[in-house]
């Protein structure tokens, strides 16, 4: 069955969990890499790998219930909603920290509307799954 114009396909589903998934084991196995790709210092990147594990496994919890809710074929628009909280709290989160200076400014900043981008993706695709269900009634 074609896909109406704004319809989310629900391929999608999975792909955003995986890569959620992906995300997060990367900042919960390695989450120094994060401090060194911001430009943050040794001695500042290795008080703070506890709070990059959080945001890990915050990724990979996120990631997890929105496959969960695919394989189901339950609704998803719950899971897509707490990703784009979760994006729109790193964009507060690299904002200030470009803000303050605890990190590269230009490279805070990109990270910064790198999640704007995802958190603006999902609100839109929130705004679709809600869209459909308020149709479906």
């Amino acid at each position: 069955m074609p896909l109406l114009p704004g319809e989310v396909p629900p391929n999608l589903f999975p792909i955003l969990g995986a890569g959620r998934i992906l995300i997060g084991a990367g900042l919960i196995f390695a989450p120094g890499g994060l401090a060194r790709g911001l430009g943050i210092d040794p001695q500042s990147a290795t008080a703070s790998r506890w709070l990059t594990r959080i945001a890990g496994a915050r990724e990979v919890g996120i990631g997890i219930g929105a496959i969960r809710a695919w394989h189901r074929q339950e609704d998803p628009s719950g899971w897509i909603l707490a990703q784009a909280i979760s994006d729109s709290t790193d964009v507060v989160a690299f904002g200030a920290a470009a803000v303050s200076g605890k990190v590269s400014a230009k490279r805070g900043v990109g990270m910064a509307v790198f999640a704007a981008s995802g958190a603006v993706s999902e609100i839109v695709t929130f705004i679709a799954l809600e869209k459909k269900r308020l149709v479906q009634g």
